[in-house]
């Protein structure tokens, strides 16, 4: 915890160079960092290792073993003696001899990805904190929105059932974003672990939880770990994880930038932080839709209500026949995966603008 007034300023510290990151940090009426969030960084950081990870930037940028002992004036074995837990439980990124802060993402995840830190006391208490200052303290609106309220994450749609007349066939644009990465990594979804941790997941008996899969430079930084919990994959396991996921339930999403995609995120409607948006809090803009959209076939449709179980969004109702309400939709495609009379196909909806697309 907080040891002192100096342990405090330079926490605070530390958040300032989060500001501009992506998430950011939960912030009081002035600005600040909150108290629950500070509490929660001093888990992660004591006195002493906050003063020397002051020195290093956010990644992906990095400085090197050497620049850092120069900085200040401390022998290189000393340092790297000094950081290696905090590297081996994730609150530090080590690629090579290059040291970088984490972003906000692993600092709010890592605690519930790295197995080193399960076994360890505090584990509960990160996951209250984390718990309070992301639902009481808002942190949810930051967490899911980029300042001007464009979503951070978007719906991918996975049903390979389309409408006739349409080319592209929804589930390739996952495919296409795997072929566009070389490293991929798969970990335990934070988010349904934090709420394992404190005893309150809901779904525990419905969803696994090792079906989240970070892409790019992140999974080379996780990787780097050496963490049994993280595991290596190739595009055919990523391929081959997505359609499993999609088959039980669970929705896919990934960063709202068509340019930069660094998460294939395999979301349950009760513990993600972006879907909890709309399912538990009062935002409706927690996640982008997916430019599609279910379609009925009402001579097809049995009213079997296999789709209205599937739904996470209540977009569904059955009256004999299936009917989809549009404005609830997110486009996910779960209810046509699984359609026993094959009623269900996904029609091109344009109703979402993604960062980086070119028109």
């Amino acid at each position: 915890m907080i040891a002192s007034k100096e342990h405090r300023e330079n926490l605070i510290e530390f958040t300032k160079k989060l500001i501009y990151k992506a998430q950011s940090f939960p912030k009081d009426e002035n600005g600040e960092p909150t108290e629950k969030y500070l509490e929660y960084l001093s888990l992660m950081y004591d006195p002493e290792i906050i003063k020397i990870i002051l020195h290093l930037e956010v990644f992906p940028k990095s400085t090197t073993l050497s620049k850092l002992s120069k900085k200040i004036g401390v022998e290189k074995a000393e340092i790297s003696a000094k950081l290696a837990e905090i590297c081996k439980r994730g609150f530090l990124i080590k690629i090579g001899n290059y040291y970088s802060l984490p972003t906000p993402l692993f600092i709010y995840d890592m605690p519930f990805i790295i197995k080193e830190n399960y076994s360890r006391d505090e584990i509960i208490k990160f996951a209250q904190l984390s718990r309070e200052f992301y639902t009481n303290d808002k942190y949810y609106k930051t967490w899911e929105n980029k300042r001007d309220g464009t979503p951070r994450m978007r719906v991918l749609t996975v049903s390979e059932k389309i409408e006739p007349g349409h080319q592209i066939i929804p589930i390739e644009e996952v495919y296409i974003i795997i072929e566009t990465k070389t490293d991929f990594a798969v970990v335990p979804c934070p988010c349904r672990k934090r709420a394992e941790v404190e005893g309150i997941r809901e779904c525990k008996d419905k969803y696994p939880i090792h079906n989240c899969i970070l892409l790019g430079p992140n999974a080379k930084a996780v990787l780097e770990m050496g963490d049994p919990n993280i595991k290596a994959a190739t595009k055919e396991d990523v391929r081959r994880l997505t359609e499993e996921a999609a088959q039980i339930g669970l929705v896919h999403a990934t960063d709202n930038d068509a340019t930069n995609c660094t998460i294939l995120c395999a979301c349950c409607e009760c513990c993600c932080g972006m879907i909890k948006g709309i399912t538990r809090f009062d935002n409706p803009r927690a996640i982008a839709k997916a430019n599609y959209i279910s379609l009925i076939n009402e001579e097809k449709c049995t009213g079997c209500e296999t789709c209205l179980e599937r739904c996470k969004f209540n977009a569904i109702t059955v009256d004999g026949v299936a009917h989809i309400d549009r404005n609830k939709c997110l486009g996910c495609g779960l209810c046509a995966v699984t359609c026993p009379s094959n009623a269900i196909t996904m029609a091109r909806f344009e109703r979402e603008n993604i960062p980086g697309t070119i028109s």
